[in-house]
This record gives C-alpha cells, structure tokens and sequence, in this order.
C-alpha cells in the first residue's frame, strides 16, 4: 500500500475518490437536468468555471480543482481530461469526442519499478478559439496556441503555432488557417 501513496497523498488521493463519486452521479445524466446538475456540480468543483460550459453526457474530468476554462467551452461526449498538473482552457473552444487530455505523467527511470516512479505534472494551456478534433490526445507540457486545429486522432506532443492546424501521430503543422 505504501508504494501506491508514494506519487499521491492520503489526501488527494481521497479528494479524487470523492469527485469520482460525485462525477458519477451526473456525468451520464441526460437531458436539461443532466446538463444543469453537471454544470452545478463542476461549478462547485472546478479551480474556475467562467461561464456555462456545455458539457456532454460520458465526459470524465480527474483532479477538477486543478482544470480551468474559459468563456463559452464545448466539450464532448467520452473526453478523458486528467489535470494532475493543470489544465487551462481559453474562451470558445471545441474538444470533440472521445479526446484524451492528460496533464501527467510518469518518469521511467530503470532504478525503481514503473509503479513507484515519481509522477511529472506539467499544465497544458488550450488557448481562445481552438479545436480539438475526435480521439485526439493532448499531453502535458503542451500549449495549443490561440486559434489552433487538431486533426481528428492526432497526438499532440508539442506546442503549436497560432492559427495553425494540426494533424498525426506526432501532430505537426499542415497548415494555417485562413
């Protein structure tokens, strides 16, 4: 039990325990209610919540203090967001289905097992007007820049330009928008 606490405290551990509690009474909510209570409940436990975000039903947010968005935010159905080490989003940004946005990490240093390697946090910043398409993955450490696209199943591992759309596995810049 000791190696398990040793990248998290009784505390957050605790504190995660409990949002996923509460996360699970509304995320999969439909309808007016299900979009009111899921907003009333990140409202109270988000870092900050400017205005009304619309939140699909099956989204799932782990570490909520830490997740910070924007005016006018659209996130959608099934989209993993882990904001171990923060997470920022500008205003009028769509996430698309199915997203993974994952602000952890872990080292993997061959001194010690995987299970007790120290974790790494880096924030991710998604700036004002972007768009994340489906299944993309967003990784620590990353700012996607005011404006930017992300093709549909692309990885993001590093930052983007502004106005910039990009896409693959790593994503990188096809493009700029126009």
């Amino acid at each position: 039990m000791q190696g398990i606490f040793k990248n998290y405290s009784l505390k957050q551990a605790i504190r995660s325990e409990i949002e996923e509690d509460i996360g699970f009474l509304v995320r999969y909510l439909p309808g007016v209610l299900g979009f009111l209570l899921r907003y009333l409940t990140y409202k109270l436990l988000f870092g900050k919540i400017k205005s009304i975000p619309y939140i699909y039903p099956g989204v799932r947010f782990v570490y909520m203090k830490r997740i910070f968005l924007g005016n006018r935010v659209l996130i959608n159905s099934n989209t993993y967001i882990y904001a171990k080490g923060e997470i920022e989003v500008g205003d009028n940004v769509l996430i698309s289905p199915n997203c993974s946005i994952v602000a952890g990490d872990h080292n993997i240093a061959l001194n010690c097992p995987i299970i007790e390697q120290p974790s790494k946090v880096d924030k991710i910043v998604i700036g004002t007007d972007c768009w994340i398409g489906a299944n993309s993955v967003v990784v620590g450490g990353v700012t996607i820049s005011e404006g930017s696209v992300i093709g549909a199943g692309s990885v993001v591992t590093r930052d983007t330009e502004p106005y910039s759309i990009n896409v693959g596995v790593p994503a990188r810049k096809i493009g700029k928008r126009k």
